[in-house]
């Protein structure tokens, strides 16, 4: 008699006989334990099987009561050989040879897939675990992605605990994307991009989200096709956060590749679903997002910049005094200098320009640094006071967006230096 465990499916064939839910869990340990080397007829006791899947919700008593009910039926169809006991409520092992068990999509997988679902101890984990993520997830917040870096350095005890490892992933993805440290964020995205955990596979698909948007200057229509799919998989899945997240990378690509108004199709969805589920800071985000697609629409007919433009990013402002989000950006405020300037309200753009410079000092983006570099020379070139050097910010913009690759930014400011030159 052959079994098969596949943790895809989630279901564990025996002969004819298909069983799924906690059944997978089950069947998953004990085959797990009887194709190990060291110890290959070892017995997994009713603790360990308390401590994995559904098992988790059940009192260890009542986990030995149920797996015995279980090898009763079994005994009444004929397969009383496929589990054996040391005390029907105590421990089980598997009567099928190790050579008749299958696992899909592989042993190492299912392995991965039964460890990200099991609990530790509570006695395992203290505050200062949950310190360090809440830690790490403020100085994230408000801008200082290498104390996130910091608060989360010698956290492999997170790595024990499928959702603290997630959230610890995450939090380290982000951060490694806003101080550009592209290498730890491709490491990241590939090391999670295959977990079997609902937490992991959520954390993979944001943290694939977020190397196709470092790549949005080198193919983003290529980029745009592979979230799509990555889409259509999230919403199979009911993971509607995880898709607000990625349907808003694909309105960052779409206007990348020259579509503004489907654009702004993916980042309203986008912003219905952060509303529906709490996240503010992507709220504001995606309601920003919005804005620039407006405002590119608006450009291609020849307009400047509108009220409705600027009720947008006070919208982004509104969110961030109310929720305490938006720390980590200076862009709706560099933003709106830019676009005040252009509709000619000039005191309004040196109020939006004070406000962003404010902000600016304590972030570590690159392009953040570079954008609002670039914004203050073009508002000191169109109306200057005085106060600024419009080659010296246009100089360090234009190295600053070289270095994340956006060379059509760099190409802008080098027009700009020589056009001021001639």
């Amino acid at each position: 008699m052959r079994l098969r465990v596949d943790v895809e499916a989630a279901r564990v064939q025996i002969g004819t006989v298909e069983l799924g839910g906690q059944w997978v869990d089950f069947y998953a340990l004990l085959a797990l334990a009887r194709t190990e080397r060291v110890h290959p007829r070892a017995y997994v006791t009713a603790e360990e099987v308390a401590r994995v899947g559904p098992w988790r919700h059940k009192a260890i008593a009542s986990v030995g009561k149920e797996v015995a009910r279980h090898m009763h039926r079994l005994g009444r169809e004929g397969m009383s050989d496929v589990v054996q006991c040391l005390g029907r409520t105590r421990a089980w092992r598997l009567g099928i040879g190790a050579r008749h068990l299958r696992f899909h999509p592989g042993r190492d997988a299912v392995e991965a897939w039964t460890h990200a679902r099991s609990s530790n101890t509570v006695r395992e984990f203290g505050a200062a675990d949950l310190r360090a993520l809440i830690e790490a997830t403020i100085a994230l917040q408000r801008g200082d992605a290498q104390a996130t870096v910091s608060s989360l350095e010698g956290g492999s005890r997170l790595d024990a605990h499928d959702a603290l490892a997630s959230w610890s992933a995450l939090l380290r993805g982000r951060a490694a994307h806003q101080l550009d440290e592209e290498d730890l964020l491709d490491e990241l995205a590939e090391k999670w991009s295959g977990r079997m955990d609902a937490p992991g596979r959520a954390v993979g698909a944001r943290l694939r989200a977020l190397v196709a948007y470092r790549h949005r200057f080198e193919d983003p229509s290529s980029s745009l096709a592979s979230l799509g799919k990555l889409a259509a998989r999230l919403e199979l899945g009911g993971d509607i956060s995880t898709l607000g997240a990625v349907v808003n990378v694909m309105g960052l690509l779409a206007r990348r590749a020259g579509d503004p108004e489907a654009a702004a199709a993916h980042h309203l969805r986008a912003a219905a679903i952060f509303g529906m589920v709490g996240d503010y800071f992507s709220l504001e985000g995606a309601i920003f997002n919005i804005a620039l697609c407006r405002r590119e629409v608006l450009g291609r007919a020849g307009r400047v910049p509108d009220e409705d433009l600027l009720a947008l990013l006070d919208l982004c402002r509104l969110i961030d005094a109310r929720f305490g989000v938006g720390g980590d950006s200076a862009q709706v405020e560099t933003t709106g200098a830019q676009w005040a300037c252009e509709m000619g309200d000039m005191e309004r753009a040196r109020s939006y320009l004070a406000e962003a410079e404010k902000r600016v000092r304590s972030i570590e983006s690159t392009f953040e640094q570079a954008y609002f570099l670039a914004t203050r020379a073009r508002i000191e070139l169109a109306r200057p006071d005085g106060t600024g050097n419009p080659v010296r910010d246009l100089r360090a913009a234009e190295r600053l967006f070289t270095e994340i690759g956006d060379e059509l930014s760099a190409k802008n400011m080098r027009g700009m230096l020589d056009a001021i030159a001639r």
